[in-house]
């Protein structure tokens, strides 16, 4: 049964990176948006912490207040661009799982290890079985990290991102390899199965 584990891994590594190539792509077309973004507030920063250096005479806190009030800004800017992306990837694999199962029963990386999704009677697991396969194991960690994201965002660093994901992950896994029928999470709730076509 571990062979089974470990080709789903595998399949799951493989579709990930087929979902990565449109996210690389538009990483890279937005680069310039996030540029001119970034160059945008930051001149609005200078105008308006410079103006206040200058009026406090040089004073060390205006100075402090001013630069700790940029960087918060532009890393604010940064990260939302970031969890953006992250969340569109997410987006894109949950639409490739979702219909990628409900038409063919498999995506491409469990087609190259040479597994198949099916409901208990053998079928294709169909339009809502796909996704709702979909929506718990793809679904719901892009939520655990929105909901992180913006966690972190108001200052709120008591339970870190990793930390939420990670238990997600764990939480998803210990299914898959602690009960008998070795069917993770996403598989029951979906009522299908992941059986091997060799």
């Amino acid at each position: 049964m571990i062979g089974i584990i470990m080709r789903r891994v595998g399949a799951r590594m493989i579709d990930g990176a087929f979902v990565m190539l449109p996210t690389a792509l538009l990483g890279w077309a937005a680069v310039p948006l996030m540029k001119a973004v970034l160059g945008f507030q930051l001149r609005g920063l200078v105008r308006r912490g410079g103006g206040r250096v200058l009026t406090s005479g040089l004073d060390a806190e205006a100075v402090k207040d001013s630069a700790r009030e940029s960087v918060a800004l532009l890393a604010r800017t940064a990260s939302t661009f970031l969890v953006a992306l992250v969340l569109f990837a997410m987006l894109v694999w949950l639409v490739y799982d979702w219909l990628a199962h409900a038409a063919f029963g498999r995506t491409i990386g469990k087609a190259v290890f040479g597994l198949r999704v099916v409901r208990f009677d053998g079928s294709k697991p169909g339009a809502l079985c796909g996704l709702i396969r979909a929506a718990v194991l793809i679904g719901a960690p892009a939520v655990i990290l929105l909901y992180g994201w913006m966690y972190a965002l108001v200052g709120r660093t008591d339970r870190p991102l990793t930390f939420l994901v990670t238990e997600w992950i764990v939480f998803g896994g210990l299914f898959l390899v602690l009960l008998p029928s070795h069917r993770a999470l996403h598989d029951r709730l979906s009522f299908t199965r992941v059986c091997s076509t060799r």
